[in-house]
């Protein structure tokens, strides 16, 4: 009498899936500081990209499954970090150590894959704590100032004017009219900067005025 022996593939380990869910936490904290300072931008459209194929080794229970998924995941993701998104580079490494993160396999190299990890992880973190902490409660550097779709690109300020440090002005997309970035002397006083507001409310063609945050977008809309 024969006996057949049927053997299971193993299951993903946790610290692997650890490493993976540390991508994908870094691929989204990477798409949302995008939008907080920059908006809707192409950069932030391909950033979805990173978060899209970092879940996907997540959705894999076997070892031999989610292995290959990381590969090309990973390779994947230094494609994109030579090109359109170096961000990407962070999501890759993490995805990449999680193939050497078996402890069933190498308790060593899991370890030390873990370590690494770990402190890829945390460092950008802490790099970026102080950053985050300025964008959201730096005070505003000037004014965005919306025109209509047919007013023309007329000077915003007088020449000469004092408070004024530079105008940027950006085309319309076809929407809405052009938009212009006013930033005021560092040091301007509050009823500085509500003369210069209601000036460039009062300029034609400007249909709304809004503080600008140079690193926050979201501060920056109204």
């Amino acid at each position: 009498m024969t006996t057949t022996r049927t053997t299971t593939e193993p299951k993903v380990h946790a610290w692997q899936r650890a490493l993976v869910a540390a991508g994908l936490v870094t691929a989204v904290a990477l798409l949302a500081w995008s939008y907080l300072t920059r908006g809707d931008t192409i950069v932030f459209r391909f950033l979805w990209i990173p978060v899209a194929l970092t879940a996907v080794p997540l959705l894999l229970a076997r070892r031999r499954h989610f292995t290959y998924a990381c590969v090309a995941v990973g390779i994947l993701l230094l494609v994109l970090a030579c090109g359109p998104v170096p961000a990407a580079i962070l999501p890759a490494v993490l995805v990449l150590l999680a193939i050497t993160a078996d402890p069933r396999s190498s308790p060593w190299r899991a370890r030390l894959s873990m370590l690494v990890g770990a402190a890829l992880f945390a460092a950008p973190v802490v790099a970026t704590a102080g950053e985050v902490r300025d964008s959201l409660t730096s005070p505003p550097v000037g004014f965005v100032v919306h025109r209509s779709a047919g007013a023309g690109f007329t000077d915003l300020v007088e020449r000469g004017d004092l408070s004024v440090r530079g105008v940027e002005t950006r085309h319309a997309d076809g929407r809405e009219g052009p938009i212009s970035f006013v930033e005021f002397e560092p040091g301007l006083s509050a009823d500085g900067q509500e003369q210069l507001r209601r000036r460039l409310a009062q300029a034609p063609g400007v249909t709304r005025v809004c503080s600008w945050y140079r690193n926050n977008h979201l501060r920056s809309a109204c």
